[in-house]
């Protein structure tokens, strides 16, 4: 009987053995397809580097960025058919917000699609008029190729990426918590930045990437429906009996909302925002707001680079990655680092062998992904196919920030910081036209001002 079910098994497989092939082959070819066109895509993409050259006072806003952020988002593309993403392989192009520092003197920079130029400035122009944007070369022609190259100018690197440590629905502290009505308390989260940026000696680097691809807005809310859900009835649910039974209380006077249920407020939204906690409406109320605006897909890295006799990994890993800290709020979100992307490992870090040989990869790594603005691999094999023994691209992840948390990210520094020679500025303002400057007129017109 058995070598009857076993003769069976066998002539079955025998039979289908190319639909199994063909169950097991098929995600491996479609991801390493993806992966291939994909990056075909991202290499005919032809980038443009623009400067923001900041006036000398500037008394917008970060609210005034967030505008920016919204025109940006709505310049998202995304492949459409079967032919846009299989053979075309299109993806959502994205920005890059760069806060450089060379030896001291903090740049600023947006990178975009050559073609979108035009919408770009005109975003900025529309809410920041005295900016001046200007293409320049890419300042990352000054970075070394390789830690190879590196090693023989005689410098050293240290960089990281940072992801939020809770959910995407929670947002970080933005800049409307740092706002006040008067203007001796006001404070601008960028001058934190701008302080450990300026501390930079001559030879020294520090470049900050955000890059930030539109998401889709629809996906953005369904995705954390469930949270929201969760929140609106973490309280209904009750914790300990008076809220399952409302009219058992002998003796005394009812409870506040046992008298409201008493006075006919039986509607179950009412009775789940009555027990809820002030702290917890508050999260309720800061997660709905986050999902009300629109979202990027964000990566966040930096690198320091700078010459072995000056190199000092504690200034960027400590002074840094603390001017991040400012954002966190215990409740609701923060930053921390991603470990596995940072260029530093120890024996203790997983798997625990040849931690010296990882960092190198780590850094090579880092080097090659600043300098080409790269985005994580969004296919299993692609990330497999562009792993190495010693250092497993896996690690790298994108992370869903709305366009108030971004603008508290990066703006141009207020009038409230430009206050010392941190960054270069226009000296000058630029102005438009005088109101009623003829257009039109005669011969004897022409001449007056032809001189």
């Amino acid at each position: 009987m058995l070598e009857i079910i076993r003769q069976i098994i066998v002539q079955f497989f025998g039979l289908t053995w190319w639909l199994w092939a063909f169950i097991i082959l098929w995600p491996l070819f479609s991801s390493t397809w993806l992966y291939y066109r994909r990056e075909k895509f991202k290499s005919e993409i032809k980038w443009v580097l623009l400067e923001l050259r900041i006036p000398r006072e500037i008394r917008k806003s970060p609210r005034a960025m967030e505008q920016v952020l919204e025109a940006l988002h709505q310049l998202r593309n995304v492949a459409g058919n079967f032919r846009e993403k299989w053979w075309d392989g299109e993806v959502t192009r994205w920005f890059s917000l760069e806060m450089v520092s060379l030896g001291g003197e903090v740049h600023m920079y947006i990178r975009c699609y050559h073609k979108q130029r035009n919408l770009v400035e005109a975003a900025f122009f529309a809410y920041y008029p005295d900016v001046e944007i200007v293409e320049v070369e890419d300042y990352t022609e000054r970075f070394p190729n390789d830690i190879r190259e590196m090693y023989s100018q005689g410098y050293d690197v240290w960089g990281t990426e940072m992801v939020l440590k809770k959910e995407d629905a929670y947002p970080i502290r933005s800049y409307l918590e740092f706002e006040s009505p008067d203007e001796d308390k006001q404070y601008d989260p960028a001058a934190a930045f701008l302080e450990v940026l300026a501390k930079l000696k001559p030879e020294e680097m520090v470049g900050i990437q955000i890059q930030i691809a539109p998401a889709d807005s629809k996906n953005w809310v369904q995705k954390w429906k469930g949270l929201v859900e969760s929140l609106s009835h973490k309280r209904a649910e009750g914790r300990g009996p008076a809220f399952g039974t409302l009219t058992e209380f002998p003796g005394g006077p009812l409870p506040a909302f046992a008298v409201a249920k008493k006075e006919g407020a039986q509607d179950p939204a009412f009775l789940r925002t009555f027990m809820r906690s002030p702290g917890e409406t508050d999260v309720l109320k800061a997660v709905e707001n986050n999902l009300s605006k629109p979202a990027f897909d964000t990566l966040i890295r930096f690198v320091y680079l700078s010459p072995k006799s000056l190199f000092y990994d504690s200034f960027a890993r400590r002074g840094l990655v603390g001017s991040f800290n400012q954002y966190g709020s215990l409740d609701l979100n923060g930053f921390i680092q991603n470990y596995a992307m940072s260029s530093r490992a120890q024996f203790w870090d997983w798997p625990h062998i040849f931690s010296k040989t990882r960092v190198e990869y780590r850094k090579q790594r880092l080097l090659y992904n600043y300098k080409r603005r790269k985005n994580p691999v969004d296919t299993f094999m692609g990330r497999l196919i562009s792993s190495h023994f010693f250092n497993w691209n896996f690690y790298s992840r994108r992370v869903g920030m709305n366009t108030e948390s971004l603008a508290t990210l990066f703006h141009p520094p207020t009038f409230i910081v430009l206050t010392g020679p941190h960054i270069k500025r226009v000296e000058s303002r630029k102005l438009g036209p005088p109101a009623g400057l003829a257009i039109y007129g005669d011969e004897g017109d022409l001449e007056k001002f032809q001189g």
